[in-house]
């Protein structure tokens, strides 16, 4: 028997009937590694995390460490036996009695899981020693095998993870890689192919849900495969990261050359989604990068969604970025919905792609968001900003939004770059002070502003660039905020209600916002989704919608 699990963003898993368990091992730190090791008992369980390495663990064997207690040492589970989930129960790894056994990694990892599929490790405390020295990771699943094979049905449940430093370090002899090509990046958790062959092998049904990743070096969360700049395929497919939390992962000072110090990155991946997560205080030590940090993002993957997330005081040192959320270079088919992003030191919204990127960014979506105070340090991200450095985007859609710039920032909507197709439609766009509504640096007939509401009570209405616009009508004369000719777009206060919960800024009944939303399918063939961001049905029941992320007061 097996029940059908539908995961938006994923489609359909099945949750299978466990056959009977294997063996049962237990470790306890008055047990002695002479024992059987199959009783929770000093008298019969194992001392070390030493003994349990010896053990070939079986699909349907488990593995315990008393809880409340902690082990030092780094556990691999690891064998001949590739532990295919197919009818096959999974080896689960965890803690039995009260609390969650600690293990004390030291300049490890303190689970590493290599070449193995139907592997569970919940309930547990992972700390390194030190994360400016560290060479592991909290929990790492590690695929090295050769031609392109995905190991399936990986689980990641309450844990912890702290103190895990700069890449992840495997013996050449391991993956077989030529030297410089053993290692990635350090996480809390890391899930990936360092495949020996440099091709596409990874991980698919994935599941992270319930961890605390903190005090990285890197990343508190990593999804990623082996780079490719022409890729055929995807190292991971449908994965499930939920409830976690990820702060205080710094970065490396002395790492040049590219981002650290990230919250969640979904990479290399077919099929994803993140939600109900909280990424702050990430990035503060990433230095002299071209690229920088970021709460929660994807980048070269494709379908993934990250939904109903907050990501607020990331911050990064010498480097750009410092962001909220991003679909990055190589996104297709990416959403990000529902998220409120406030206080980062860079966009609160980033869509950006770079040149080499492995995919061609296109049909992504950003829609029902909140961005408040964003680009505390990078003055020229805004709410939002939409970037090409590369071959361009397209069929990108931003709608219902609502993003609010208070600080000293370019504008609140920030457009860089040349051959950007993107849509902007039914968001409220809010300026203070002398900032500009929107900055747009390489203007163009694909680049579409329809049915937004702008305001700014102290400077007025102002478009910057390369050309200014100083009124909607002189936005309009350059062809924005029209439909078959009909002008479109507001220049008024929409009457903000501010819950006592920061980020429901509902319309209040008297404002203008209310019922002046554009009917993306019916105009577009847009599916606009069934609920705003705070999970209200996004139309009155009369074919009429709201602007912006949240719809009138109740």
């Amino acid at each position: 028997m097996s029940v059908a699990l539908l995961v938006p963003g994923i489609g359909v898993l099945l949750a299978e009937e466990q056959p009977p368990a294997g063996t049962t091992y237990y470790i306890h730190p008055d047990g002695n590694d002479e024992n059987s090791g199959t009783g929770n008992t000093p008298e019969s369980a194992w001392r070390s995390i030493a003994r349990a390495n010896k053990a070939a663990l079986k699909p349907g064997d488990r593995l315990l460490l008393a809880g409340g207690k902690t082990f030092s040492g780094n556990l691999v589970i690891a064998g001949p036996d590739k532990g295919s989930r197919d009818g096959k129960p999974p080896i689960v790894i965890g803690s039995f009695g009260d609390g969650r056994a600690t293990i004390q990694a030291g300049l490890g990892t303190a689970v590493l899981a290599r070449d193995r599929a139907g592997v569970e490790v919940q309930d547990l405390v992972c700390k390194g020693g030190d994360k400016t020295k560290n060479e592991g990771c909290g929990i790492a699943f590690v695929n090295t095998l050769r031609n392109n094979v995905r190991l399936n049905h990986l689980r990641i449940r309450n844990v912890e993870a702290s103190g895990f430093g700069r890449k992840l370090e495997l013996p050449k002899s391991e993956t077989g890689l030529n030297e410089g090509f053993q290692s990635a990046q350090g996480a809390g958790i890391f899930v990936g192919g360092i495949a020996a062959d440099r091709g596409k092998s990874g991980f698919e049904d994935v599941e992270i849900a319930g961890c605390v990743c903190h005090g990285n070096a890197y990343y508190g969360i990593l999804i990623t495969g082996f780079w490719d700049d022409h890729p055929a395929r995807y190292a991971n497919n449908h994965v499930h990261i939920s409830d976690c939390k990820v702060f205080e992962n710094s970065g490396d000072p002395l790492y040049h050359e590219n981002h650290s110090g990230n919250g969640i990155l979904v990479e290399d991946c077919d099929g994803g989604l993140v939600e109900r997560c909280m990424a702050y205080e990430n990035g503060a030590l990433c230095n002299k990068a071209p690229g920088g940090p970021c709460g929660i993002w994807a980048a070269s993957s494709n379908n993934v969604t990250i939904q109903c997330c907050e990501s607020y005081n990331n911050r990064t040192g010498t480097a750009p970025d410092g962001d909220g959320f991003d679909l990055d270079g190589g996104s297709t088919n990416c959403i990000l919905q529902y998220n409120y992003s406030h206080d980062n030191d860079g966009a609160g919204y980033l869509v950006y792609t770079y040149a080499g990127a492995p995919h061609p960014d296109q049909g992504n979506i950003v829609r029902y968001n909140i961005s408040e105070n964003d680009a505390v340090k990078g003055k020229a991200y805004g709410a939002i900003y939409v970037g090409n450095d590369g071959h361009g985007m397209s069929g990108v859609e931003i709608y219902n939004n609502t993003f609010i710039a208070r600080k000293p920032v370019d504008a609140a909507v920030n457009i860089h770059g040349k051959n950007i197709a993107v849509a902007f439609r039914n968001n409220l766009i809010l300026s203070a002070s002398n900032i500009p509504l929107v900055k747009i640096d390489e203007d163009n007939d694909k680049l579409v502003f329809q049915g937004n509401l702008y305001w700014n009570d102290a400077a007025g209405f102002r478009i910057s660039g390369k050309q200014t616009y100083a009124s909607l009508d002189a936005w309009r004369q350059a062809g924005k905020e029209l439909l078959k000719g009909k002008p479109l777009g507001l220049f008024a206060d929409p009457k903000l209600d501010f819950s006592a919960k920061r980020g429901l800024f509902v319309l209040s009944s008297g404002s203008p916002a209310v019922d002046a939303g554009l009917d993306l399918k019916v105009n577009f063939g847009i599916e606009p989704g069934v609920r705003d961001f705070a999970g209200r049905k996004i139309q009155n029941g009369k074919g009429l919608f709201d602007l912006g992320a949240l719809g009138r007061s109740e």
